[in-house]
């Protein structure tokens, strides 16, 4: 399934957009000077943002900039009208992209879009987007996330009191998280997700436009995510000790230990490792 996007519209009516009645525009101010940007403009929709951006050059036609970012999962749950377990009138709340979003799903979404902007899909040119599968577990998710211990020679960042997880790298962010603490759900709910942040990640994957998201490309998304988790190093805290050999339980002692493998072990020992 698709979630964060970040999306640049091209060749859209601005003055259309900036009059919609169902879209409030506010002008940005400078945080320094308190200075308001008449050529910067942002509105909040359904958890997500739209920008308009307008430069003016002496030298140039003035060029206009639409930009669309934010979760199409939570936004087509908003529009559905479908919250969260944990959600209180009365607090603050951002949405929510727990629940199963499939591509019949994808399709309603960008068709919304589509409308709302006046254009068609080939004119909604991706620039980040994630792709993520929501896995329910017999067991708490947290367990999980304890063993994980890098990926691609990557250590693992960990928030949330352990709940969440992600590797960065340069081209995209691995994550994976416990969406059932997120959002206080009576599931064990895990959830797996690739951020693409460049362009010839999406450009592998036959995505340049939300024209090219349909059955294929999600296919061969699936598999580019289930490729980056199996590139996981995880240890298996449920292992029974109890039944290990003395040198087993040395060794393993070393290999719940991220840092053994990315400081200590050289990269021509690792693979004999992973084996044993």
């Amino acid at each position: 399934m698709i979630d964060y996007t970040k999306i640049y519209l091209l060749n859209i009516d601005v003055d259309r957009l900036l009059n919609l009645s169902i879209l409030d525009f506010r002008s940005a101010i400078s945080k320094n000077t308190g200075e308001i940007n008449e050529n910067h403009f942002v509105a909040e929709y359904n958890h997500c943002k739209i920008i308009i951006k307008i430069i003016k050059d002496e030298n140039q036609p003035e060029r206009k900039y639409v930009i669309f970012s934010g979760s199409i999962h939570k936004m087509w749950n908003e529009i559905k009208g479908i919250k969260s377990p944990n959600y209180r009138e009365n607090k603050p709340y951002k949405g929510f992209n727990g629940n199963q979003f499939a591509l019949d799903d994808t399709i309603e979404a960008r068709v919304h879009l589509e409308k709302l902007f006046e254009c068609n899909a080939s004119q909604m040119l991706f620039k980040n987007v994630e792709f993520g599968i929501n896995i329910i577990l017999n067991f708490d998710p947290k367990i999980f996330l304890k063993g994980l211990l890098y990926h691609k020679n990557i250590f693992f960042d960990f928030s949330h009191w352990g709940n969440n997880a992600q590797a960065i790298h340069q081209w995209f962010i691995f994550k994976i998280y416990n969406k059932s603490f997120q959002y206080h759900m009576s599931e064990n709910v895990l959830r797996v997700e690739l951020k693409i942040m460049k362009m010839i990640e999406l450009r592998n994957l036959g995505v340049k436009t939300f024209a090219d998201i349909n059955q294929d490309a999600l296919q061969k998304a699936h598999q580019l995510l289930l490729r980056r988790f199996d590139e996981i190093m995880h240890y298996d805290y449920t292992i029974r000790k109890a039944i290990l050999s003395k040198r087993e339980k040395q060794l393993i002692n070393r290999y719940s230990n991220p840092r053994y493998w990315l400081e200590e072990l050289k990269s021509n020992h690792r693979d004999r490792h992973k084996k044993n």
